[in-house]
């Protein structure tokens, strides 16, 4: 008989090495268990199995309600945004007022239920302060809810009295509405379209969304027609400045805070906004809003992208926010005509719009000898058309200096820290000083005469400054162009087409391109067969990009052109060209009068607005460009030029 060691008595951390033992230990070790009985297994199973189906069905009716509560949720979404349109859009009596204030009240409670059950029953995984904003917008809701129902004891009257108006209704019940905005984002990304035609058709979805609020009774003081409406809206979201008609006397102060707001979204995108709510509530996107994005803001990186977002938005409410206060306090009247006018034009600057709501723009006697508006609109213009990545770098600037600052006084060190400008934004910024210096100079040795220091005139020096600026994309008319001189006109023309740097709200080829092209013209006249900035080498790429860009801008600008000439061919054919350079480049300005031209030739200036704002390379490429890579290379053969 072979000697084992029973099992229990092994000291801990023993462990059979040898199979043989495994087996004969095994029985001993199983035999000292409690039997069960065979039945149990069977009573086990049973339980385990209803358990099953009761959680299967479980899921079944949690499912129904999930989709019910989303079904009630774009239901009253849809209801409310129609009783908005209603409310604001149509006028209505004290009995509809009434009614409106209690249908509100009806669909924001259906708006909140439903959000509730589907945050309950379908609650989604996110980052901390996604669902931090989710739950803080769930409880501000109910909060105003039982304002509304009067639920707050006499004592919390001051609570009551603050949310119970229908202002705080109204914020409340939008917020919800963004908290699901994610699924538009989603519902978009799940549909097999390009980037290209995604990011066109959210600038097509605002200009037609524009038209419609534009045409409302209480936006107008006079009816206009659906092409009218059409064509300002186009202007607005391609934040260009052209009008068919004086917004003045057509818009009311609704229509105008419509075009505001057109102007707003249009300068920074609509699919900066929604992917901006999509972080905001749900702690990520997709990987296309990404890359539409990166290309928007002209980013080299996909990590980050949202916090730059945030940014973004940030800077842009600060800056517009700050040219609004100085803005105010340069104009005169009553203080509420002076903060809307003060709003207007501070958005419109920054946005490169040049959208006016003065009768006469700038063109008042009153407004040209005011320098001190017209330096500030200045200021905001160059602010919007340098570029958001070049605004990020100096905010980096001031936070070190205000860091190194404070650390200095408490008597502490701060760590050293290199911030280098990249390329394209050194590029950019030259570009940019260069352009702005130079047309300031030749528009005033073109239309004031000698530019010599003693011949020096400081009011048609800051005409100069104004016009060399104004040019550059944003439109604002501070003197009539149609008394300029032909070289003053085409070298208008020339800045225009040139227009604003990447990654900013304004339009044209971007200064970056044409640094690229002329470095490149004088790279290869010098003998190089490559490219060198500083100390990087350009991609060829990017110099294919750049050439593609001109191109295809001159393309477009000669067939619009010559539409135009087919269609008015007894107007100056200098002003027709000026017209199509001033809607390519998103610029605005005009000579011939774009209300005076025939409704072919508005069409045509309304195309160019659209593709010049988009972007030409964006446009064809949705249409031109395959999904497939060649994975061959062809012999190369060099083509004679000349």
């Amino acid at each position: 008989m072979r000697a084992t060691t029973d099992y229990v008595t092994q000291p801990p951390g023993f462990f059979t090495d040898n199979f043989q033992d495994l087996c004969y230990t095994f029985p001993r070790r199983t035999a000292r268990r409690k039997t069960v009985h065979p039945m149990s297994y069977f009573d086990n199973e049973a339980l385990f199995k209803k358990f099953y189906v009761a959680s299967d069905w479980a899921n079944t009716v949690g499912s129904a309600i999930i989709a019910l509560a989303g079904f009630v949720f774009a239901l009253s979404t849809l209801l409310f945004g129609s009783l908005i349109l209603f409310d604001f859009g149509f006028r209505k009596t004290a009995a509809d007022s009434l009614a409106v204030h209690q249908t509100y009240l009806l669909l924001a409670a259906a708006l909140f239920a439903s959000k509730l059950l589907i945050e309950l029953l379908a609650f989604r995984a996110a980052k901390w302060f996604a669902v931090v904003f989710r739950v803080l917008v769930l409880a501000v809701v109910f909060v105003i809810l039982l304002a509304h129902l009067h639920a707050f004891p006499e004592a919390w009257s001051v609570i009551s009295g603050a949310l119970g108006g229908r202002t705080a209704l109204l914020l409340g019940s939008l917020a919800l509405m963004a908290t699901q905005m994610h699924h538009l984002s989603g519902t978009l990304n799940r549909i097999n379209i390009s980037p290209s035609f995604l990011f066109a058709g959210s600038f097509l979805a605002m200009i037609l969304a524009g038209a419609g609020l534009l045409m409302l009774p209480n936006a107008t003081l006079q009816p206009i027609s659906a092409y009218e409406a059409l064509f300002t809206a186009t202007s607005a979201v391609c934040v260009t400045g052209m009008m068919i008609v004086d917004p003045s006397a057509v818009f009311s102060p609704m229509g105008k805070n419509i075009i505001l707001g057109l102007i707003q979204t249009g300068g920074l995108g609509i699919m900066t906004f929604t992917g901006f709510f999509s972080y905001l509530f749900l702690g990520s996107a997709s990987l296309k809003d990404r890359f539409l994005l990166k290309d928007f803001f002209s980013g080299d990186q996909l990590g980050g992208l949202y916090k730059l977002l945030l940014k973004i938005l940030l800077l842009t409410i600060l800056v517009e926010a700050a040219g609004s206060v100085l803005i105010y306090r340069t104009l005169e009247g009553d203080w509420m005509h002076k903060t809307h006018n003060a709003v207007f034009h501070a958005v419109s600057a920054f946005c490169n719009a040049g959208f006016s709501v003065n009768p006469q723009e700038f063109n008042a006697l009153h407004l040209q000898s005011n320098f001190s508006l017209q330096f500030i609109l200045c200021g905001l213009v160059v602010l919007g058309g340098i570029g958001f990545p070049l605004l990020l770098y100096f905010y980096k600037v001031l936070k070190f200096n205000v860091k190194s600052i404070f650390f200095r006084v408490v008597g502490r060190n701060l760590p050293h820290e290199v911030l280098l400008l990249a390329v394209g934004e050194r590029l950019a910024l030259h570009a940019t000083l260069v352009l702005l210096v130079l047309g300031a100079f030749l528009y005033y040795a073109l239309e004031a005469g000698s530019p010599l220091p003693e011949h020096f005139n400081w009011s048609q020096g800051m005409t100069a400054l104004v016009s060399s600026v104004n040019a550059r994309t944003s439109g604002f008319s501070m003197t009539d162009p149609g008394g300029w001189s032909y070289p003053t006109v085409f070298l208008t023309i020339f800045l225009m087409w040139v227009g604003a740097s990447p990654g900013s709200t304004g339009g044209g080829i971007k200064t970056t391109t044409l640094a690229v092209a002329v470095k490149t013209v004088a790279s290869f006249l010098r003998g190089k067969d490559r490219l060198e900035i500083g100390n990087r080498e350009i991609g060829s790429s990017t110099i294919v990009r750049a050439f593609s860009v001109i191109v295809l801008s001159l393309m477009f600008i000669f067939a619009g052109f010559l539409l135009l000439m087919i269609f008015d061919p007894g107007r100056n054919p200098v002003h027709l060209l000026f017209e199509c350079v001033a809607a390519f480049s998103t610029t605005g300005l005009s000579i011939a009068g774009t209300m005076t031209l025939s409704t072919p030739s508005q069409v045509v200036l309304m195309i160019l607005m659209f593709v010049g704002r988009i972007g030409p390379v964006i446009v064809l490429s949705g249409f031109l460009a395959t999904q497939t890579q060649n994975l061959y290379r062809l012999p190369v053969e060099n083509i004679k030029m000349n």
